[in-house]
């Protein structure tokens, strides 16, 4: 992570991302242009990714059609299995890095640290300082991130070129590192009911997704440019950037090439990432982008696109899904 890629210009990228301010005691807050809807995957084994996504992360099992299944909140599907890869996740390939699920609160972030502890899963923990984060793989070692965002916590993030990891100044002026261990025994004092089998609430949502990607400078230009995300940091010598959509966490859609410079996409029997789905507040930046990305092709009312690194892309306008 904190090696220097000499070898590639960041002339038309912000050296530094500063992703929020903290104007006194008060955010300005702002609709995200873009949110995400259901994450798509290919897994090896329903009912053991079922019982991962179910039981373990906390999500509603909603509906199958056939073998494929999804499971959300509220009716809603964030997640949907297809049950068709032959093999688990191998490193060295680009593709999806992770998917975060965003939690509503920090008891129920306690809440899930505790069934995940109590399950014996591994797991790692940390606190971002914009937000504290417990980290555990799927059955078939798809990354997944699980969040609460506190961007009250931070008056300013920001990574200078040369150094290992970010430096961020909290709301109280203390410097800090972007990540951190999490203290996990603080967190789960926040869980006062005791209850660890109740499944994830109301306001649970998709909240970014993180790729390994073969070139950082190709994939952040297509964010950008095509899709039309604010950069936020843009890191070569790191080999990450990030982008977000308007709101106080700067940080939808992240990319790394920490697997790699030039990393072949995942073999296409192999378990990941099988599409995404892009939410856009504005029809016409919805138009917009697809105008920009040219070969978007036109299914229903979604769009279907691939980015640099051949994830595909669903695009659809918020207002579509509302009255469906």
């Amino acid at each position: 992570m904190g090696q220097k890629n000499s070898g590639r210009s960041n002339m038309a990228f912000p050296r530094v991302g500063a992703s929020r301010e903290r104007k006194g005691d008060n955010f300005i807050m702002q609709a995200e242009m873009i949110t995400f809807g259901p994450v798509h995957l290919d897994i090896t084994h329903l009912e053991r990714s079922v019982q991962f996504w179910r039981d373990l992360v906390g999500l509603h099992a909603l509906h199958a059609a056939g073998e494929v299944t999804a499971l959300g909140v509220d009716g809603a599907p964030l997640v949907i299995l297809h049950p068709t890869a032959a093999r688990p996740v191998q490193r060295g390939y680009s593709g999806l890095f992770h998917v975060a699920i965003n939690l509503p609160s920090e008891p129920e972030l306690a809440r899930v640290i505790s069934r995940v502890r109590a399950s014996g899963h591994r797991y790692g923990a940390s606190d971002h300082i914009v937000a504290k984060s417990l980290y555990v793989h799927d059955p078939d070692g798809i990354g997944l991130e699980i969040t609460f965002e506190t961007p009250e916590r931070v008056r300013s993030f920001r990574w200078e070129e040369g150094t290992e990891s970010p430096l961020v100044i909290d709301a109280e002026g203390r410097r800090r590192r972007g990540v951190e261990p999490l203290d996990i025994e603080e967190v789960l004092a926040k869980l006062r009911d005791g209850d660890i089998q109740r499944p994830v609430p109301s306001g649970t949502t998709v909240g970014h997704l993180q790729f390994q990607v073969q070139d950082l400078e190709t994939s952040y230009a297509f964010y950008r440019d095509k899709i039309g995300l604010i950069p936020s940091m843009y890191a070569p010598w790191g080999r990450y950037g990030d982008l977000g959509a308007g709101g106080q966490v700067a940080h939808r859609i992240a990319l790394n090439m920490w697997h790699g410079i030039g990393a072949p996409p995942r073999p296409s029997d192999m378990a990941g990432l099988r599409m995404f789905t892009m939410r856009f507040a504005k029809k016409e930046d919805l138009k917009a982008a697809v105008s920009r990305i040219g070969n978007a092709e036109l299914h229903g009312r979604e769009y279907i696109a691939r980015d640099p690194d051949g994830n595909v892309l669903v695009m659809e306008s918020r207002a579509s899904v509302a009255r469906s």
